[in-house]
This record gives C-alpha cells, sequence and structure tokens, in this order.
C-alpha cells in the first residue's frame, strides 16, 4: 500500500466533503421540523378558532333549551293550576328579545302536548351537552400535545366548565348516554 500526499488530500476533501452533505441534510431536516412543526401549529390553532365559534353556538342553544324547558315547566304548573296564565307565560319566556314558545297555542295545551315538548328540548339538551363533552376531550388532547399555548385552552376549558356549573348539571354523567364503565373499557 502505496501512501501519498495526493492520496491523503483526496481522502480528507472525500470526508469534508461527505460531512458538509451530512451537516446540509441535517439543516434540512431542521428546516423540515420547523415547518412541519408550523403548520401543525397553524392548523391547531385554526381548529381552536373553530372550536370557540362552535363552544358560543352550544352555548347558546343549551341556554335557549333551558329557557324553554323552564317555560314550559311553568306552563305545566299553571295547567295543574287550571290554566289562567298560560298565555302571559307564552308572551314572557324569550330569549335574546324572541318569544320561544311560539309553538304553544294558550287555548290548545294539554299534558300530553307539554310532555311530548319537554321530551323533544330534553332530547335537545342532552345533545348540546354531548357536543360540549366532544369540545372538551379534544381541548384536552390538545393540551396533551403542548404545541398551543396554554393560557388560550385554559380559557376556553374555564368556559366549557362553566356552563358546566351555571347549569345546575353536578352530576354530568346522569344526562349522558354514555356509561362510565364502558367507556373506561374502551380506553384499557
Amino acid at each position: 500500500m502505496k501512501v501519498s500526499i495526493d492520496g491523503i488530500l483526496g481522502t480528507a476533501k472525500k470526508i469534508n466533503s461527505q460531512r458538509e452533505l451530512e451537516e446540509n441534510n441535517s439543516n434540512r431536516k431542521k428546516s423540515e421540523i420547523k415547518t412541519d412543526s408550523i403548520s401543525i401549529g397553524s392548523r391547531i390553532n385554526t381548529r381552536l378558532d373553530a372550536m370557540e365559534a362552535e363552544f358560543k353556538d352550544v352555548q347558546s342553544s343549551l341556554t335557549r333549551n333551558q329557557i324553554i324547558r323552564d317555560g314550559i315547566e311553568q306552563l305545566r304548573a299553571d295547567y295543574q293550576k287550571g290554566g289562567q296564565e298560560s298565555r302571559a307565560i307564552i308572551n314572557n319566556v324569550t330569549f335574546d328579545g324572541k318569544k320561544v314558545l311560539t309553538d304553544f297555542d294558550a287555548e290548545a295545551i294539554t299534558s300530553e302536548l307539554m310532555e311530548a315538548r319537554l321530551e323533544n328540548t330534553a332530547r335537545r339538551i342532552n345533545d348540546d351537552v354531548t357536543r360540549l363533552k366532544r369540545l372538551q376531550v379534544e381541548l384536552d388532547n390538545i393540551m396533551a400535545s403542548n404545541l398551543v399555548g396554554q393560557d388560550r385552552l385554559q380559557n376556553i376549558m374555564t368556559n366549557i366548565d362553566s356552563i358546566f356549573s351555571r347549569s345546575g348539571m353536578t352530576n354530568i354523567e346522569s344526562i349522558s348516554s354514555l356509561r362510565p364503565d364502558t367507556v373506561m373499557r374502551l380506553i384499557k
């Protein structure tokens, strides 16, 4: 084996060019990672914006449905007393300045009609609560990812928790069609 200066210089150039190539690839990978991270962060922020809008929609719907339920309960109590105040109740129960018991006719109120409306309203409230739970689970998953500022997520979570506490739903499990034991088995 013959060692020459040209051979040593050629090997050194080869090693240097290989090292430069590896550094360039490393820099490209870092750049790609930063681009991916920015892209994911952007998507999460877009989803958070959509979730905030959905949260406001659910909050409005839940409040409206709870007002309707309360109005029907007032009509039921009045019906049991003879139904003298039903027209006033229908006119006074409002949400955002609009009457929400417009599908009731003061003269045609029956207990069957009220029961059917209460069941329908309970179903809508359950749907709203289910939507809120889905939002909360999705927010929990986003929080676990640590890809977005915790202040923004915490603000949305606080808003969802406040809806549950204001609505008087202390036992959320009792108004859901999900069974906790089934969910736990699925999680495991």
